[in-house]
């Protein structure tokens, strides 16, 4: 069987379904295309081949019919301002391809004027041009600009993939794994299957803060204890209060997934989503009891 995209791991099936809709030439407006389009009828290539020198310059964020999109590091919001501009380029002849390829990244950061220009394009697309909005936050998507795409759902990665694919993209993962088995398995379940995640969690700092962030939320856990004491509780819970109001949204959500992890516990082997383990889930769970779980998870 023919092997499509083969730098982008796991997710098979969309990569079967966009492999073929490359190799008919059946391509939506929503797509996204790299490599050599007469690649495209040579089944004993990869498809991108990824060795060509466009593929090369690809990768290098060098080749000029394809435009990357972001807000400015600065600011929250991506304007109406860049859309524009962009709009204008898009009726313009691709220079070295046969399509204009434009990606948004962070595409839930467009503001509602930005996402309604974009959407003029997308109610009449100019011939070769191929948008890609890319999100994490797919409600915030106006519903007419999904109407005119078609949605891609990526899947993540189990614990046991990631882990594969993260000692495979980097040494520093793997030595990690053979010298500090429970640091890495820390990563991979924070990491919540993304391996970009799980990348970007191996940075010293990075890690620093993962672990305190793990110590914040099994302080809270510990806390819920009969054995605690009260001054233990109230220290814990007012330790988040001091947290700005979007740190604070991350910890209550790291604290409701062990709480999760503490309450499947009791009624079987489920896929831990904070817990490295679930004997330590299992074990935590019966000291502090179901009751307990169940009034700090309401």
């Amino acid at each position: 069987m023919r092997e499509y995209f083969p730098r982008l791991l796991g997710n098979d099936s969309t990569k079967q379904r966009l492999g073929k809709a490359v190799e008919s030439g059946a391509l939506s407006h929503a797509f996204l295309i790299s490599g050599q389009s007469e690649r495209r009828s040579d089944a004993g290539s990869p498809l991108p081949c990824g060795r060509c020198n466009t593929c090369k310059r690809i990768y290098e964020n060098k080749f000029t019919d394809i435009t990357v999109a972001k807000r400015h590091e600065d600011k929250a919001t991506l304007g109406v301002d860049i859309v524009k501009a962009l709009r204008e380029d898009m009726f313009l002849s691709a220079t070295e391809s046969e399509r204009k390829i434009y990606i948004f990244d962070e595409a839930e950061c467009m503001t509602d004027e930005a996402q309604n220009a974009l959407l003029k394009v997308l109610e009449e697309p100019p011939l070769g041009v191929i948008i890609m909005l890319l999100t994490t936050e797919c409600d915030k998507i106006l519903t007419t600009i999904k109407s005119r795409t078609q949605l891609i759902s990526m899947t993540r990665f189990d614990r046991d993939a990631l882990a594969e694919h993260l000692c495979k993209k980097s040494r520093d993962a793997a030595m990690l794994k053979a010298r500090e088995p429970e640091k890495f398995d820390e990563i991979a379940v924070s990491a919540d299957g993304r391996l970009g995640e799980a990348l970007r969690l191996l940075d010293p700092k990075s890690s620093e803060e993962l672990r305190a962030e793990r110590e914040e939320t099994l302080r809270f856990i510990s806390a819920l204890s009969p054995k605690a004491s009260y001054a233990e509780l109230h220290s814990a819970v007012t330790a988040l209060t001091t947290a700005k109001r979007h740190e604070l949204s991350d910890s209550l959500e790291r604290i409701v997934g062990a709480l999760r992890d503490l309450i499947t516990a009791r009624y079987g082997e489920v896929t831990p989503v904070f817990y490295t383990t679930m004997e330590d889930a299992t074990r935590q769970s019966a000291e502090i009891g179901a009751i307990r779980l169940q009034a700090a998870y309401d």
